[in-house]
């Protein structure tokens, strides 16, 4: 069986099992945003790690590489908002080919101590090699958190709703314009930036995470139509996604209606959009969208939990259809 055949997340299924070898109350390991263990009363450490791999994940005559920097500790960083946690210490290990000079790794680190200024993150170590062909990063993350307010992905329940903190195919846009109209990134500076240096919504996990209100949280890196599965797998529920109520923005819906071929499945499918998903009971929304609102950021309600196990799409006049597509996924065949 080649991994294209069992896709990504089939692979991730395989390999969690017997993985601990210490079975411990305060643990949570593969399958969840990031692995969790406790440190001392009430207080546990977050562990996340990701890969960027060259012509995989980037191009590098797409974008400059202090954006490449940026963007290797951004998706990161996003991992740590999506338990709730406070980043802390980042781990850079690269692998580098020939073709990559002094002055270029310079440039990507100096992108990533950019953002990681913003969020009081300390580059503290990792390691160098060889490459023969591409560049390749791997960044490992570490967090904090308060036992009690950790979030994960199994507590959503049926009557939750689903919400989300950003708009959604901003970057998927950004990405097919440099890929496919380099003459129109000027007029979309926004949806280019947004694929090129994303920002990790941190401060809106921690809000979250404090509040206690929310039931279940992770980020969107595969797209919402990918994301809310896992929710659902892991809490063992099914939710319904209301189209009409899905934050577009602006320079988004222009773009769309002149270029692509189908902008729902873009941007639901596509992902990177790095705000976070968030489920919680409908009695919760309006005081934690007020709390949102009053540190200026924003809490979309895009649909709702359901018993059903099945994953819905709702269209403007109330007809309903099951989401067949999902979003990505590095090994099987791409439908987006």
């Amino acid at each position: 069986m080649k991994l294209k055949e069992l896709g990504e997340f089939g692979f991730i299924d395989r390999i969690k099992v017997d993985a601990l070898s210490r079975l411990e109350e305060d643990l949570v390991g593969i399958g969840d945003d990031c692995a969790l263990f406790q440190v001392s009363q009430g207080r546990s450490i977050l562990l996340t790690t990701d890969m960027l791999v060259e012509r995989v994940h980037f191009l590098l005559d797409k974008m400059t590489l202090f954006q490449l920097g940026y963007k290797a500790l951004a998706v990161n960083l996003s991992d740590i908002a999506a338990s709730g946690g406070i980043a802390r210490e980042a781990f850079i290990s690269i692998a580098v080919p020939e073709k990559i000079e002094v002055a270029d790794l310079e440039d990507i680190y100096r992108g990533m101590k950019a953002l990681a200024v913003k969020y009081d993150v300390n580059i503290t170590g990792g390691d160098t090699t060889g490459s023969f062909i591409d560049l390749v990063i791997n960044i490992a993350v570490t967090g904090e958190i308060e036992k009690e307010q950790a979030l994960y992905r199994n507590g959503a329940r049926a009557g939750d709703l689903i919400c989300v903190t950003g708009n959604l195919g901003d970057s998927a846009t950004g990405l097919d314009i440099l890929l496919n109209h380099p003459e129109l990134k000027s007029d979309f500076e926004s949806l280019v930036s947004q694929h090129l240096t994303p920002e990790p919504h941190l401060k809106q996990g921690r809000l979250i995470a404090k509040s206690k209100l929310a039931s279940a949280m992770m980020d969107i890196s595969d797209g919402l139509a990918s994301d809310i599965r896992h929710i659902c797998k892991a809490s063992g529920v099914g939710a319904e996604i209301e189209i009409e109520q899905l934050p577009l923005s602006r320079d988004y819906q222009k773009y769309a209606h002149e270029h692509l071929n189908d902008p729902l499945k873009t941007a639901l499918g596509v992902g990177e959009d790095y705000c976070l998903l968030v489920t919680l009971k409908r009695s919760n929304y309006d005081a934690l969208s007020r709390e949102m609102s009053a540190n200026g950021y924003v809490l979309h309600a895009v649909g709702k939990i359901t018993d059903s196990r099945e994953i819905t799409l709702k269209h403007p006049d109330g007809r309903t259809e099951q989401l067949q597509w999902g979003g990505w996924d590095h090994f099987k065949e791409k439908d987006v």
